[in-house]
Protein backbone atom coordinates (compact mmCIF):
# COMPACT_ATOMS: atom_id res chain seq x y z
CA UNK A 1 0.00 0.00 0.00
CA UNK A 2 2.83 2.40 -0.77
CA UNK A 3 1.23 4.42 -3.58
CA UNK A 4 -2.10 5.43 -1.94
CA UNK A 5 -0.28 6.72 1.12
CA UNK A 6 2.29 8.36 -1.10
CA UNK A 7 -0.27 10.71 -2.62
CA UNK A 8 -1.33 11.99 0.78
CA UNK A 9 2.27 12.19 1.93
CA UNK A 10 3.37 14.12 -1.14
CA UNK A 11 0.53 16.55 -0.63
CA UNK A 12 1.48 17.01 3.02
CA UNK A 13 5.10 17.44 2.03
CA UNK A 14 4.05 20.21 -0.32
CA UNK A 15 1.85 21.86 2.28
CA UNK A 16 4.14 21.38 5.27
CA UNK A 17 7.43 21.80 3.43
CA UNK A 18 9.28 18.66 4.51
CA UNK A 19 9.25 14.95 3.81
CA UNK A 20 9.59 14.34 7.55
CA UNK A 21 6.51 16.41 8.40
CA UNK A 22 4.36 13.55 7.10
CA UNK A 23 4.78 11.74 10.42
CA UNK A 24 2.08 14.03 11.75
CA UNK A 25 -0.37 12.54 9.22
CA UNK A 26 0.27 8.83 9.60
CA UNK A 27 2.44 7.25 12.27
CA UNK A 28 2.53 3.92 10.36
CA UNK A 29 4.54 5.08 7.35
CA UNK A 30 7.02 2.42 6.22
CA UNK A 31 10.70 3.04 5.53
CA UNK A 32 10.00 2.53 1.82
CA UNK A 33 7.38 5.27 1.98
CA UNK A 34 9.93 7.59 3.61
CA UNK A 35 12.26 6.96 0.67
CA UNK A 36 9.44 7.76 -1.77
CA UNK A 37 8.54 10.94 0.11
CA UNK A 38 12.14 12.08 0.18
CA UNK A 39 12.30 11.48 -3.56
CA UNK A 40 9.08 13.45 -3.98
CA UNK A 41 10.55 16.36 -2.06
CA UNK A 42 13.59 16.21 -4.32
CA UNK A 43 11.51 16.00 -7.51
CA UNK A 44 9.28 18.88 -6.47
CA UNK A 45 12.32 21.03 -5.70
CA UNK A 46 13.81 20.08 -9.07
CA UNK A 47 10.62 21.18 -10.82
CA UNK A 48 10.89 24.48 -8.99
CA UNK A 49 14.41 25.10 -10.29
CA UNK A 50 16.71 24.03 -7.46
CA UNK A 51 20.31 23.50 -8.60
CA UNK A 52 21.76 20.02 -9.19
CA UNK A 53 24.27 20.40 -6.35
CA UNK A 54 21.47 20.95 -3.81
CA UNK A 55 19.42 18.09 -5.29
CA UNK A 56 22.40 15.74 -4.95
CA UNK A 57 23.09 16.85 -1.37
CA UNK A 58 19.44 16.28 -0.46
CA UNK A 59 19.45 12.80 -2.03
CA UNK A 60 22.70 11.83 -0.30
CA UNK A 61 21.46 13.08 3.06
CA UNK A 62 18.20 11.15 2.67
CA UNK A 63 20.09 7.99 1.66
CA UNK A 64 22.49 8.24 4.61
CA UNK A 65 19.81 8.91 7.23
CA UNK A 66 17.17 6.49 5.97
CA UNK A 67 19.70 3.70 5.43
CA UNK A 68 21.10 4.26 8.92
CA UNK A 69 17.62 4.27 10.45
CA UNK A 70 16.69 1.06 8.63
CA UNK A 71 19.92 -0.61 9.77
CA UNK A 72 19.39 0.43 13.39
CA UNK A 73 15.90 -1.08 13.29
CA UNK A 74 16.82 -4.37 11.67
CA UNK A 75 15.46 -3.45 8.25
CA UNK A 76 16.98 -2.91 4.84
CA UNK A 77 16.14 -0.62 2.01
CA UNK A 78 16.49 -2.93 -0.96
CA UNK A 79 15.94 -0.46 -3.78
CA UNK A 80 16.64 3.02 -2.50
CA UNK A 81 17.48 4.48 -5.90
CA UNK A 82 14.45 3.01 -7.69
CA UNK A 83 12.05 4.15 -4.97
CA UNK A 84 13.68 7.58 -4.71
CA UNK A 85 13.37 7.98 -8.51
CA UNK A 86 9.70 6.99 -8.37
CA UNK A 87 9.15 9.60 -5.68
CA UNK A 88 10.99 12.21 -7.76
CA UNK A 89 8.65 11.57 -10.69
CA UNK A 90 5.61 12.01 -8.45
CA UNK A 91 7.03 15.15 -6.82
CA UNK A 92 7.74 16.73 -10.20
CA UNK A 93 4.27 15.80 -11.37
CA UNK A 94 2.70 17.35 -8.27
CA UNK A 95 4.37 20.69 -8.95
CA UNK A 96 3.82 20.55 -12.71
CA UNK A 97 0.14 19.60 -12.34
CA UNK A 98 -0.43 22.35 -9.81
CA UNK A 99 0.34 25.39 -11.87
CA UNK A 100 -1.75 27.23 -9.29
CA UNK A 101 0.67 26.25 -6.50
CA UNK A 102 0.66 29.41 -4.45
CA UNK A 103 3.90 31.19 -3.83
CA UNK A 104 3.47 30.61 -0.09
CA UNK A 105 3.15 26.83 -0.56
CA UNK A 106 6.04 26.83 -3.01
CA UNK A 107 8.16 28.78 -0.55
CA UNK A 108 7.31 26.32 2.27
CA UNK A 109 8.23 23.45 -0.01
CA UNK A 110 11.60 24.99 -0.87
CA UNK A 111 12.28 25.93 2.76
CA UNK A 112 11.57 22.34 3.79
CA UNK A 113 13.74 20.98 1.00
CA UNK A 114 16.69 23.15 2.03
CA UNK A 115 16.18 22.16 5.67
CA UNK A 116 15.99 18.46 4.73
CA UNK A 117 19.16 18.53 2.60
CA UNK A 118 21.21 19.25 5.75
CA UNK A 119 18.90 17.80 8.39
CA UNK A 120 20.47 16.21 11.46
CA UNK A 121 20.00 12.46 11.79
CA UNK A 122 18.39 12.77 15.24
CA UNK A 123 15.56 14.91 13.80
CA UNK A 124 14.91 12.29 11.11
CA UNK A 125 15.02 9.52 13.70
CA UNK A 126 12.57 11.36 15.94
CA UNK A 127 10.18 11.87 13.01
CA UNK A 128 10.37 8.23 11.96
CA UNK A 129 9.91 7.04 15.55
CA UNK A 130 6.70 9.06 15.94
Amino acid sequence: MILPKLSAAILSMALLGSAYAASSLDPDISIDQWVLMSGATNGAADAMGVCDEDLDKHRNTARAHLTRYASEHGARIEQFDAMFEQGMIEGKKLVTDRSNLTSAKGERLLTGFHRDKSIDYQIVKNALDT
